[in-house]
């Protein structure tokens, strides 16, 4: 008996430890699934954020509050519009990091009462880019009563004013239901998917 029972007692204990390495090796397994899927959120978190920049956030922050627009939309049609270069200029001659047209620039400083207070080369200063390529967003949103027709109009101009009129492209005349110029529609897709992702990485 003493013998059995020495004997049932190291395989009691040996039972003990075999749990017991069981119990260790799930807590380290546990702690690396932890460790590498926080690892993993990180890194792709990250890497959104420097896909998705806030750069000159001081400009687009007082922008956003000037005129009533979400920072998340101003900083989807800079990053649609120039990935945030400052020294962009397109073939058509948009300028800055906001592509405005000189004309429309000119234009602006008119309806604002500064006509002349800025040239051409001004627009690639960010500050001003920003203020005035987010006046002008203002003013189509104010102007067609949907954000997504200002973005189209930010991109197409005033032809947006003739799709709206158009059953084929509006259902009631406020809301675009579709886009017939492709870069256009192509553009405020682009926009609105920034948007979303600006909002996921820092406004929600």
């Amino acid at each position: 008996m003493p013998q059995a029972s020495q004997h049932y007692r190291r395989k009691n204990r040996a039972g003990k430890k075999f749990i017991a390495w069981i119990a260790a090796i799930a807590v380290l397994a546990g702690a690396i699934v932890f460790f590498i899927t926080n690892f993993y959120e990180d890194t792709k978190k990250n890497l959104e954020e420097l896909n998705y920049p806030q750069k000159y956030s001081e400009y687009v922050d007082k922008a956003a509050e000037e005129y009533g627009l979400d920072p998340a939309l101003i900083y989807a049609v800079i990053r649609t519009e120039s990935g945030f270069d400052a020294d962009a200029q397109s073939d058509a001659g948009a300028c800055g990091v906001m592509q405005m047209m000189p004309s429309s620039f000119e234009w602006l400083q008119e309806k604002r009462g500064c006509a002349g207070e800025y040239s051409e080369d001004d627009l690639f200063n960010p500050e001003i880019c920003i203020d005035y390529g987010s006046y002008l967003l203002k003013y189509f949103y104010d102007y067609y009563g949907t954000e997504r027709s200002a973005v189209a109009a930010y991109n197409a101009g005033f032809v947006v004013g003739d799709w709206l009129a158009d059953s084929n492209y509006s259902s009631d005349g406020i809301n675009l239901d579709s886009i017939p110029y492709p870069e256009t529609s192509n553009y405020v897709e682009r926009v609105e998917s920034a948007k979303e992702m600006y909002i996921k990485l820092y406004y929600s």
